[in-house]
């Protein structure tokens, strides 16, 4: 076996995309951990894991267990909702070790946004995702790199998960610069059947990866569409393409772009077909939706620069009246 399949990895999060992670290294032949608790735990350690995707139906064994219970590794993919991660981030102490390569596969703005430019290590925080700076202390800006995907999966039950599109994920030093570890990563990550792409700018990647989910999970919460009927219903579509112009004075204002131009994100939503987003299925399984990452902080940002943003606002305040009425009604 090659000494690259021979490495410490492993997967924080039984989640969706965490499991599909999971599938795919192990499908690979790296000898997976996978971090999970209660009853994923416990139905991990005696069925394994199963993933449904284009290549088929697998079901693998991998080493299930906490963070105790696994050494110091190599790579650390951290796959929990971003309202989770600080929770996480603490519990997986004993996993980062000093060149541990931190690779947090979370849904909208990073709490490293700042990090990393201009050769400083410790920028502003963005207070909607790491409001008392718990992420900055924890996982160290140095050793992350920043990462975007484009796999929409969905958890069915426990320990299994289905995807029918291609999966994708943009990855970048968060100071831009090439790196052994970079090119590891990816590396990794092909074998995994991923493809990869590395980004010269990865806050271009983060900023179209936002947008694509600003634009549409806050929606589909609200609306119970898939994607396809959000960007091809003419009022849904025409509501995501306001939150689009809106977002995109906030881009500029902080010297990013868009990698792709905004009617491709538009048209290419619509093309992924009948997937809820994971806010959608957040929404019906009564979770806690991921406004704060993925609206909020956009918001914030906006804020910063005295950018207005109506109907960002507007979709953001009654996803978060949904949010919490759903939550109250199932309690």
């Amino acid at each position: 076996m090659p000494d690259k399949l021979q490495r410490p990895i492993c997967v924080a999060g039984p989640g969706a995309i965490g499991l599909t992670l999971a599938a795919r290294l192990s499908i690979a032949g790296f000898p997976v951990r996978l971090v999970a608790r209660g009853d994923s735990l416990s139905f991990i350690k005696a069925n394994g894991i199963r993933l449904i995707d284009r290549e088929g139906d697998h079901r693998v064994q991998v080493d299930v267990g906490t963070a105790t219970d696994f050494g110091i590794q190599d790579v650390l993919f951290l796959c929990p909702k971003s309202h989770d991660l600080p929770e996480m981030a603490a519990a997986l102490q004993p996993l980062i070790g000093e060149h541990t390569t931190i690779v947090p596969v979370v849904n909208g703005m990073p709490w490293w946004y700042f990090d990393g430019v201009g050769g400083q290590w410790d920028g502003p925080s963005i207070k909607s995702v790491d409001p008392n700076q718990v992420l900055k202390g924890l996982l160290p800006s140095r050793q992350v790199i920043g990462t975007t995907t484009i796999i929409t999966a969905e958890r069915l039950r426990v320990g299994t998960a289905r995807t029918f599109n291609p999966l994708q994920m943009t990855i970048g030093e968060l100071d831009d610069q090439q790196s052994e570890r970079l090119s590891d990563l990816s590396d990794i990550l092909t074998l995994a059947g991923i493809a990869v792409r590395i980004a010269p700018r990865i806050r271009d990647a983060v900023w179209t990866k936002v947008v694509r989910n600003l634009i549409s999970n806050p929606v589909t919460a609200i609306t119970g569409a898939t994607l396809r009927e959000n960007f091809g219903n003419q009022y849904l579509a025409d509501i995501s393409r306001q939150m689009l112009q809106e977002v995109l004075p906030v881009i500029a204002a902080y010297g990013a772009n868009l990698e792709v131009d905004p009617q491709t994100i538009l048209e290419s939503g619509r093309s992924l077909g009948d997937v809820k987003t994971s806010m959608l299925q957040d929404f019906e399984q009564g979770n806690r939706l991921e406004l704060a990452s993925i609206c909020d902080a956009v918001i914030e940002l906006a804020n910063r620069r005295g950018i207005e943003m109506p109907v960002i606002r507007a979709i953001t305040g009654i996803a978060h009246f949904r949010s919490v009425a759903d939550r109250a009604h199932a309690a």
